[in-house]
Protein backbone atom coordinates (compact mmCIF):
# COMPACT_ATOMS: atom_id res chain seq x y z
CA UNK A 1 0.00 0.00 0.00
CA UNK A 2 2.77 2.43 0.96
CA UNK A 3 4.64 1.61 -2.26
CA UNK A 4 1.59 2.47 -4.39
CA UNK A 5 1.11 5.77 -2.56
CA UNK A 6 4.76 6.68 -3.07
CA UNK A 7 4.52 5.73 -6.75
CA UNK A 8 1.42 7.90 -7.34
CA UNK A 9 2.89 10.84 -5.43
CA UNK A 10 6.08 10.61 -7.51
CA UNK A 11 4.05 10.36 -10.70
CA UNK A 12 1.92 13.39 -9.74
CA UNK A 13 5.03 15.42 -8.90
CA UNK A 14 6.66 14.48 -12.20
CA UNK A 15 3.55 15.48 -14.16
CA UNK A 16 3.41 18.82 -12.36
CA UNK A 17 7.07 19.47 -13.12
CA UNK A 18 6.74 18.59 -16.81
CA UNK A 19 3.58 20.63 -17.33
CA UNK A 20 4.97 23.58 -15.37
CA UNK A 21 8.05 23.64 -17.62
CA UNK A 22 6.05 24.02 -20.82
CA UNK A 23 6.37 27.69 -21.86
CA UNK A 24 2.98 29.42 -22.15
CA UNK A 25 1.98 32.88 -23.36
CA UNK A 26 2.12 35.55 -20.69
CA UNK A 27 -0.23 38.45 -20.26
CA UNK A 28 0.77 41.68 -21.96
CA UNK A 29 0.69 44.81 -19.85
CA UNK A 30 -0.89 47.32 -22.22
CA UNK A 31 0.69 50.75 -21.97
CA UNK A 32 3.67 49.30 -20.11
CA UNK A 33 5.25 46.49 -22.16
CA UNK A 34 7.38 47.47 -25.13
CA UNK A 35 7.67 45.69 -28.46
CA UNK A 36 10.87 43.61 -28.50
CA UNK A 37 11.34 44.42 -32.19
CA UNK A 38 10.43 48.09 -32.77
CA UNK A 39 10.41 49.29 -29.13
CA UNK A 40 6.96 50.90 -29.43
CA UNK A 41 4.63 50.65 -26.44
CA UNK A 42 2.10 47.83 -26.79
CA UNK A 43 -1.33 49.46 -26.49
CA UNK A 44 -3.81 47.26 -28.38
CA UNK A 45 -4.61 43.77 -27.07
CA UNK A 46 -5.95 42.58 -30.43
CA UNK A 47 -2.50 43.05 -31.99
CA UNK A 48 -0.07 42.19 -29.17
CA UNK A 49 1.82 38.98 -29.98
CA UNK A 50 4.66 37.03 -28.43
CA UNK A 51 7.43 34.56 -29.06
CA UNK A 52 8.55 32.21 -26.30
CA UNK A 53 12.04 30.80 -26.13
CA UNK A 54 12.97 27.35 -24.86
CA UNK A 55 13.67 28.76 -21.40
CA UNK A 56 10.16 30.23 -21.18
CA UNK A 57 11.11 33.88 -21.71
CA UNK A 58 8.45 35.88 -23.52
CA UNK A 59 9.38 38.38 -26.22
CA UNK A 60 6.34 40.62 -26.70
CA UNK A 61 5.44 42.54 -29.86
CA UNK A 62 2.93 45.25 -30.75
CA UNK A 63 1.87 43.59 -34.01
CA UNK A 64 1.90 40.41 -36.06
CA UNK A 65 4.38 42.02 -38.44
CA UNK A 66 6.86 42.76 -35.63
CA UNK A 67 6.60 39.14 -34.48
CA UNK A 68 7.20 38.03 -38.08
CA UNK A 69 10.17 40.37 -38.51
CA UNK A 70 11.66 39.09 -35.25
CA UNK A 71 11.26 35.45 -36.28
CA UNK A 72 12.79 36.16 -39.68
CA UNK A 73 15.76 38.17 -38.41
CA UNK A 74 16.70 36.71 -35.02
CA UNK A 75 20.04 34.96 -34.66
CA UNK A 76 18.48 32.49 -32.21
CA UNK A 77 15.83 30.79 -34.37
CA UNK A 78 16.75 27.42 -32.87
CA UNK A 79 15.82 28.76 -29.41
CA UNK A 80 12.26 29.73 -30.37
CA UNK A 81 9.86 27.42 -28.59
CA UNK A 82 6.60 28.86 -29.94
CA UNK A 83 4.94 31.96 -31.37
CA UNK A 84 1.54 33.23 -30.24
CA UNK A 85 -1.07 35.64 -31.58
CA UNK A 86 -4.36 36.81 -30.06
CA UNK A 87 -7.62 35.84 -31.70
CA UNK A 88 -8.90 39.18 -33.04
CA UNK A 89 -12.46 38.21 -32.07
CA UNK A 90 -11.54 36.92 -28.59
CA UNK A 91 -8.42 38.75 -27.43
CA UNK A 92 -7.97 36.59 -24.33
CA UNK A 93 -7.57 33.50 -26.52
CA UNK A 94 -3.92 32.90 -27.51
CA UNK A 95 -3.45 31.00 -30.76
CA UNK A 96 -0.32 29.21 -31.97
CA UNK A 97 0.87 31.54 -34.73
CA UNK A 98 1.55 28.70 -37.16
CA UNK A 99 -2.03 27.40 -37.02
CA UNK A 100 -3.93 30.72 -36.97
CA UNK A 101 -5.64 32.16 -40.04
CA UNK A 102 -4.76 35.77 -40.93
CA UNK A 103 -6.65 38.51 -42.69
CA UNK A 104 -4.47 40.88 -44.69
CA UNK A 105 -6.78 43.85 -45.31
CA UNK A 106 -5.98 47.46 -46.17
CA UNK A 107 -9.12 48.61 -44.35
CA UNK A 108 -8.44 46.87 -41.01
CA UNK A 109 -5.38 48.77 -39.80
CA UNK A 110 -2.69 47.26 -37.54
CA UNK A 111 -0.11 49.26 -35.52
CA UNK A 112 2.82 48.87 -37.93
CA UNK A 113 0.83 49.22 -41.14
CA UNK A 114 0.86 45.77 -42.72
CA UNK A 115 -2.77 45.36 -41.67
CA UNK A 116 -2.71 41.81 -40.35
CA UNK A 117 -5.20 40.29 -37.90
CA UNK A 118 -5.37 36.71 -36.58
CA UNK A 119 -8.30 34.31 -36.19
CA UNK A 120 -8.77 30.84 -34.74
CA UNK A 121 -9.98 29.39 -38.03
CA UNK A 122 -11.14 30.20 -41.51
CA UNK A 123 -14.83 30.17 -40.55
CA UNK A 124 -14.37 32.93 -37.95
CA UNK A 125 -12.23 35.00 -40.36
CA UNK A 126 -14.69 34.88 -43.27
CA UNK A 127 -17.19 37.42 -41.82
CA UNK A 128 -14.31 39.83 -41.15
CA UNK A 129 -13.07 39.35 -44.70
CA UNK A 130 -16.60 40.01 -46.00
CA UNK A 131 -16.74 43.24 -43.97
CA UNK A 132 -13.18 44.53 -44.51
CA UNK A 133 -12.06 42.86 -47.74
CA UNK A 134 -8.55 41.55 -48.19
CA UNK A 135 -7.15 38.05 -48.38
CA UNK A 136 -6.93 35.17 -45.92
CA UNK A 137 -3.38 33.89 -45.50
CA UNK A 138 -1.35 31.38 -43.50
CA UNK A 139 1.55 32.16 -41.14
CA UNK A 140 3.97 31.15 -43.89
CA UNK A 141 2.33 33.69 -46.19
CA UNK A 142 2.48 36.29 -43.39
CA UNK A 143 6.23 35.73 -43.30
CA UNK A 144 6.39 36.30 -47.07
CA UNK A 145 4.36 39.51 -46.72
CA UNK A 146 6.63 40.77 -43.91
CA UNK A 147 9.71 39.98 -46.01
CA UNK A 148 8.35 41.50 -49.22
CA UNK A 149 6.49 44.55 -47.91
CA UNK A 150 8.51 45.46 -44.86
CA UNK A 151 11.96 43.94 -44.48
CA UNK A 152 12.97 44.32 -48.14
CA UNK A 153 11.65 47.91 -48.22
CA UNK A 154 13.54 48.80 -45.03
CA UNK A 155 16.77 47.33 -46.44
CA UNK A 156 16.38 49.35 -49.66
CA UNK A 157 15.70 52.57 -47.72
CA UNK A 158 18.83 52.12 -45.60
CA UNK A 159 21.09 51.85 -48.68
Amino acid sequence: MRGKLLFFMTLAAALMIFTACEPKPQSIELGSDQCAYCRMMITEAEFGTQSLNNQGRSFKFDSIECLGAYVLTTDTKDNIHSNWVPDFLNRDNWLPAESAVYLHSETLRSPMGLNLTAYADRESALPMQAEYGGELVTFEEVMEIVTREWLNNNRQMSR
